[in-house]
Order: C-alpha cells, then structure tokens, then sequence
C-alpha cells in the first residue's frame, strides 16, 4: 500500500506512557503502550484519511502493534544504546522532520478539477492507451483477521487457488477463485477499477457486500475504446502530487541554503 513505509515509520516513533496520561480514543495498546485515533489520523492528510477503507485502517493499526511488539524486545536486549540503532533512529527522526516540513508546504496547494483536466490535456499523449480487460481470481472472506491471515500465506507461497478452496465463502472458490474477466464497462465496474492498476499475480483487497475480496489478475486482454480523462483522475492526481512535491522540495532546499552556512566535506 502507498502509505505504509511512512506510517510505519511515524507509528514506531510513538512515545511511550500510559493509557491515563494520552488523550482520546485509543484503538490499540500494547501493555501500557497505546495509540489513539487522534495520533493514528495525524499520519495521514486528509485527503489520504478518506482514500483509506476500514480494512486498510485496521491493517495499519496492526502494523503498530507489531512494531510495537519488536521494539520492546529490542530495547529488552539493549539495541537501542547500539551506537549504529541510534545513529539510524536519529537519522529516521530527522527524515520525519523534513517530509513533515514537504507535507505542510504541499498541504496549502489544492489540485482542483481544472487543474487535473489542463494536465491531462497537455500531456494527453503519455495517457492515451487501449483499455485493458483482466482475467481475475478472488476469494471471499468476512473476517478481517481471517483475510490478513490469508494474504499472508499467499505471499509466503501458498497457491491462491488453494487459498481459495480453503477459505473462500462463496461457491466460486471451490473452482479455485476464477471470476471470467472483468472489464470497465461491466454493471458493477469495481472489481476492474480495484486490479486495472495492478501487475500481474499482484494482489489487493476490496470491501464489497459485507465482506472483503482478496483479487488477483492474473491475466489481460485488449478492450475497445482507450482510457479517458474519467479512467485516468487517480494516476494525474498522483503525478501532480509528485512534480509539485519535487518543486516544493528543490524551492525549499534553495530557500534554507541560502540562509545557512553549508559544507560538504566528500
């Protein structure tokens, strides 16, 4: 997932202390160690806290408390006085600083509809491409412990048409997941728009009719048509981003250089 490594990053810099002394919903906690929903939510902006599902919530939560796990042990067996460990804390926290200094310069610019459709049209050429059909596996769970546990055996190596005669609730599973192929124009288009951007084997998740699908294409076929504007707003939306994020930062290096006495000593 696109914020994982900075949320990861965030989260094990948590400080530790006691549920009494934090304010706020705490979603989870390890002994005395907790994490509140205000803490969680200031890992992302808020554009990036609607993109996410319940699920992907829950996954990074999780992904707390298992770092929270490891960390307790690392200090227990003294890591964190190795002078490397705190060479590479102090750099992470350094990192942090910086991109949070990136975010609240980028956090004041709004990329309107306009600006995505100017973008689009000026560089129209590097978007225009057939529109790809997939064909798709999935499996069918309602347990969201169940599901991290079963794309965990996926990635370890286990067959995901094995997963899916195991531990899919639908009767497709027992056929191995296959689902035919899925294209934009279908009646319900979800399933193309969760894989279209996928490679293939990848798999992600969707939370669909009160339960949660874990896909896989596997497989893709040239459409009719190409892909419009509409298709594309993610992907011009992300590379906006990414060029005013660049210019944000090369602006921002130029601005404190020239106010700071600088040495490069190799």
């Amino acid at each position: 997932m696109k914020y994982l490594l900075p949320l990861l990053v965030l989260l094990a810099a948590v400080s530790a202390c006691s549920m009494f002394e934090k304010k706020g919903e705490i979603i989870a906690q390890v002994d005395k160690e907790t994490l509140t929903m205000e803490e969680f939510k200031a890992n992302f902006t808020e554009a990036e806290w609607k993109e996410l599902s319940s699920e992907q919530k829950k996954e990074y939560a999780q992904q707390w408390v298992n770092l929270i796990l490891l960390a307790k042990e690392a200090e227990k067996q003294g890591l964190d006085k190795d002078r490397m460990v705190k060479n590479r804390i102090k750099y992470a926290e350094q990192k942090i600083l910086g991109n949070a200094l990136i975010s609240s310069r980028l956090a004041a610019q709004k990329i309107s509809e306009e600006d995505m459709f100017n973008y689009y049209r000026i560089h129209q050429g590097d978007f225009t491409k057939p529109m790809m059909n997939y064909k798709v596996q999935r499996i069918y769970l309602t347990d969201a412990n169940l599901l991290n546990k079963v794309k965990l055996e996926i990635v370890n190596g286990m067959r995901f048409e094995d997963a899916a005669r195991v531990y899919s609730l639908e009767e497709l599973g027992k056929s191995g997941g296959f689902m035919g192929t899925v294209t934009p124009a279908d009646p319900d288009s979800s399933f193309w728009l969760a894989v279209h951007n996928l490679k293939l084997y990848e798999i992600t998740t969707i939370q669909k009719d009160n339960g949660y699908y874990i896909l896989r294409p596997y497989m893709e076929e040239q459409g009719t048509g190409t892909t419009g504007f509409e298709d594309l707003k993610d992907e011009i939306r992300r590379r906006i981003l990414e060029e005013r994020r660049k210019q944000v930062y090369d602006d921002l290096l130029q601005e404190l250089k020239s106010k700071s006495d600088v040495y490069l000593m190799i």
